[in-house]
């Protein structure tokens, strides 16, 4: 009776532990000593404190050596024990044995995942027996441990099948290396590029918005580097499992049908030729318009940076495929490659998908938001009050009324036809982000730079009313019930403060800020601050409102209850007051870092107006603003106590008689 073969080839196995088998050694000393060893040492040593941090996340321990082993140990292995593809007389050996193709790729790469997965199992069963047999037990959970071993498994699978992968399609192992790590990286990498570009082609690209959508969601190797302080969650796992199995079956498919003689050649398929070298030639390109748009910031840069950042990537690409530098005969494609893109930048020039100019119909609108960025909208604490009453910091900011929308579509349009600001023109420049929810579940957002000035009546109409102020102030979500007290700061003049504990002028101060702001106009937010109130709430929740000087009502409820003179900044908190008439000072003004820098110099030399009379001194305090492009008067404030010069703004029409005559 015959006798059965066994599918495993022990010889082989032994010939690849031989040949990596110490990778795994050195990958289980690495885990050893930053994991295992680090913890004992702590614990067994009376003059260091174990964080109770420790227990939030593994990672924490040693996180940049376990990094470190983590990023480059499997891809080191990878490239190792595949080595025998890209050396021809080793390929030429591994071949000719009698074992068919599909159990050699397994063999190699089933042996490489046990010298992966040992060292992270054998430290695993360490962590395992001092937390049965120590007091470390106190610091972390059964729990945690298994994450760590669970997800270090997992990306280090990850890692290691995705340059298997690329151990298939080149011949070089510094080429594996390299691509491997592209590869990983790639998504994130062309996402950035491509975004950046997007946000110079097109009017109105929301990059930061782009940016907002977590980033990290795109490299395996980013979200790694992340784990010392947010673990992968279970979706992430399934996605991971998923691209490791996918992986896995193309290095497979491709391993099969590469072609032995392939070896030392920088891509084993020719096909992949070409996607290879218009791949680098296009990531070139990006990183050539990046640059010289951050160096030069003219427009003209852009295309420049294209085009040189192309033409080196094109090259680049030629020289490795060839293995040689004599490759500049080989224009033509190159030529072909611009005349692609140059079709495609058409679409971009012309906005032949009206991306430039769609603003949503109001008929479409659900709800909208206006700001000056997304952090506005997405990444601050708001404040939110629930139907029961308890306040929290999760406010809405979206608008939903007619009268808001149609006047968030009206600045919108205004925008649009005012046009695009000139590259690297940041001179009295602010950013204006919009965000629309539509009826049929979709988003659109845009980004601007608006010049200070020009759409002041869009401007207008939208911050006066009535839904725009609710929604952009967190003193309307407020219950007036749950606060326990109203810290009033006098601003700038730091160390006077005010508290108002009594539940009726808490009450009553709330109620007329509220009026306050529902009367105040667009031009009056410029005006200064007097103070800021801080609200302590009863479940221990902070927030801050400004209180500008054109808030009349206010100073005068401050009076009538005696709170007024034990905040409000007056002659006696300044040294001195110094005016400028912007316009004579526009050299020296452009020279200084800050303007007030220039105002001890100038106050010297007496080319301008010093406030003495401390009547003069408190009107134009009340008058101040924090306009500094659009006025024609720039004041100096050096306060009692303070080193630096405050430089604010009067308008002209705030600016007492008594400026304007000085300067006439």
């Amino acid at each position: 009776m015959p006798s059965k073969t066994s599918w495993i080839n022990k010889e082989l196995i032994i010939q690849i532990l031989r040949n990596v088998g110490w990778i795994g050694i050195v990958y289980f000393i690495g885990l050893l000593f930053s994991l295992p060893i680090d913890i004992l040492g702590k614990l067994t040593n009376p003059n260091v404190i174990y964080y109770n941090s420790l227990y939030e996340n593994l990672f924490k321990i040693q996180y940049p050596i376990q990094m470190g082993l983590l990023f480059f140990i499997p891809v080191l292995l990878a490239v190792f024990i595949f080595r025998f593809l890209h050396v021809k007389q080793a390929a030429d050996f591994i071949h000719s044995l009698p074992i068919s193709r599909g159990r050699i790729f397994q063999h190699t790469l089933l042996t490489g995942l046990g010298i992966l997965l040992i060292p992270i199992l054998l430290n695993t069963a360490f962590l395992f027996i001092l937390y049965g047999m120590t007091e470390v037990n106190l610091y972390i959970d059964a729990a945690d441990i298994f994450a760590w071993s669970g997800i270090t498994m997992l990306m280090a699978v990850l890692f290691y099948l995705a340059g298997t992968f690329i151990a298939m399609i080149t011949g070089l192992s510094a080429v594996q290396g390299v691509l491997t790590y592209i590869l990983l990286l790639l998504p994130a990498g062309l996402f950035l590029l491509i975004t950046f570009s997007l946000q110079q082609l097109l009017f109105g690209f929301p990059q930061d918005y782009f940016y907002n959508i977590q980033i990290e969601e795109y490299s395996p190797i980013v979200k790694a580097a992340m784990l010392e302080n947010k673990l992968i969650s279970w979706s992430d796992a399934l996605i991971y499992s998923v691209i490791s199995i996918l992986f896995y079956g193309l290095a497979l498919i491709l391993y099969k049908k590469r072609h032995i003689e392939m070896a030392a050649q920088p891509i084993a398929f020719r096909f992949l030729q070409p996607i290879f070298k218009y791949g680098v030639t296009f990531c070139f390109m990006l990183i050539g318009g990046m640059y010289f748009i951050e160096l030069q910031e003219q427009a003209g840069w852009i295309w420049f940076g294209y085009i040189v950042g192309s033409l080196i990537g094109y090259y680049v690409a030629e020289m490795i495929l060839q293995k040689h530098w004599r490759v500049f005969r080989n224009w033509k494609g190159f030529v072909g490659y611009l005349v692609v893109i140059g079709a495609a930048s058409l679409l971009f020039h012309f906005d032949l998908f009206q991306y430039e100019k769609k603003v949503p119909e109001a008929s479409a609108i659900k709800e909208a938001y206006v700001g000056y960025s997304y952090y506005d909208l997405f990444g601050s604490d708001l404040m939110y009050t629930s139907e029961d009453g308890i306040t929290d910091f999760r406010r809405d900011p979206m608008m939903k009324s007619d009268e808001t929308i149609e006047a968030i579509r009206n600045l919108h349009k205004g925008i649009i036809d005012l046009g695009k600001m000139p590259i690297g023109y940041n001179y009295e420049l602010m950013p204006a982000f919009f965000y629309y929810k539509l009826e049929d579940g979709t988003t659109i957002a845009r980004s601007y730079q608006v010049k200070q000035g020009t759409l002041d009546q869009y401007y207008s109409d939208l911050y006066e009313t009535k839904e725009y102020k609710e929604a952009s102030n967190d003193i309307f979500q407020i219950n007036e019930d749950q606060i326990d007290k109203l810290t009033l700061h006098k601003e700038f003049a730091a160390g006077r403060t005010l508290s108002i504990v009594d539940p009726e002028d808490i009450k009553e101060a709330i109620g007329i800020l509220k009026q306050e702001i529902y009367n105040e106009t667009f031009k009056d937010q410029n005006r200064l601050n007097s103070y800021s109130i801080e609200v302590l709430l009863s479940n221990n929740k902070r927030t801050s409102i400004s209180v500008r000087n054109s808030y009349d009502e206010f100073e005068k409820w401050l009076r009538a209850k005696g709170y007024l003179e034990k905040i409000k900044t007056t002659s006696d908190d300044i040294d001195w007051i110094y005016i400028l008439d912007k316009n004579d000072h526009i050299r020296e003004l452009n020279k200084g870092k800050y303007p007030g820098d220039i105002f001890p110099e100038l106050k010297k030399q007496g080319t301008g107006l010093e406030i003495k009379d401390k009547d003069k001194v408190e009107e134009v305090i009340e008058n101040l603003s924090y306009d500094r492009e659009n006025i024609p008067y720039l004041v100096g404030i050096k306060y009692s106590g303070q080193s630096y010069v405050d430089v604010m703004g009067l308008t002209e029409e705030n600016a007492p008689s008594f400026v304007k005559k000085a300067f006439e």
